[in-house]
């Protein structure tokens, strides 16, 4: 069982709405994501970080997240994961998209190799970010709203019919993406690639540099390199960073 410990350090939202954002996220982990992830998982509200006992992963939900995105995710510097939260009017969904890739890939570990999305290109290995390509569109739980997310067939390298690639099952092919998603993977040679969907078109990105991962803000055509990067599995560690929502 992965444990979330979320935080509120914003006014703005009252305990009473804080409980009802995470009962909602809650029920979509055990009625919608487990059967698909097979992975049990529980987000528990807690009234300061501090509070959090060990075991837990934080997730906070602040004003100033030190970013311009609507949230993150990632491992701190004692191996902890953790999750930010900027508030805005979509904190639920954002809240909801974070913990769901923090419960299916909480130390950024997880690659999925599988058919690239540049022609002739080897089978490159994807970062498993499960709401990055659907991200923009979200779907309501008791009037919440969270996170649309993809389903392990996402990853197949041919399409059949009658497969749902992603929750909702709006994407009709493998590794398609939703408007406003994204996708980020290692090629065989080493180099960093990223694909987002805007205004019905597949933009394809190599990102340079020593920094692999990237973060788009709410211009999907301003790609902005992160700043944190280790080796860890395959010689890789990659602090993933979420679009502005």
């Amino acid at each position: 069982m992965i444990k979330i410990g979320v935080v509120s350090k914003v006014k703005e939202i009252e305990l009473d709405q804080l409980r009802k954002i995470v009962a909602a996220i809650n029920k979509q982990l055990a009625l919608h994501f487990a059967p698909y992830w097979a992975i049990e998982a529980q987000a528990t509200i807690f009234s300061s970080t501090n509070s959090i006992p060990k075991g837990y992963f934080p997730v906070t939900i602040e004003y100033d997240i030190g970013e311009d995105l609507g949230g993150f995710h990632g491992v701190d510097d004692d191996g902890i994961p953790f999750g930010k939260v900027r508030y805005s009017s979509k904190v639920s969904y954002v809240l909801s998209h974070e913990i769901l890739e923090m419960v299916h890939n909480p130390y950024l570990k997880k690659f999925r190799k599988t058919t690239g999305f540049k022609e002739n290109e080897d089978d490159p290995l994807y970062v498993e970010e499960v709401a990055d390509a659907t991200d923009g569109k979200g779907y309501l739980i008791d009037g919440i709203e969270v996170s649309n997310f993809i389903t392990p067939d996402w990853f197949n390298k041919v399409h059949v019919e009658n497969i749902k690639y992603d929750f909702l099952g709006l994407l009709k092919r493998p590794r398609e993406l939703y408007e406003g998603g994204y996708i980020s993977w290692l090629s065989v040679q080493g180099e960093y690639w990223q694909a987002v969907k805007t205004k019905g078109k597949l933009l394809i990105r190599k990102l340079t540099g020593s920094i692999v991962a990237s973060e788009t803000k709410n211009n999907p055509l301003a790609w902005i390199i992160p700043s944190a990067v280790i080796l860890l599995t395959f010689a890789i560690y990659i602090l993933i960073r979420k679009k502005t929502s």
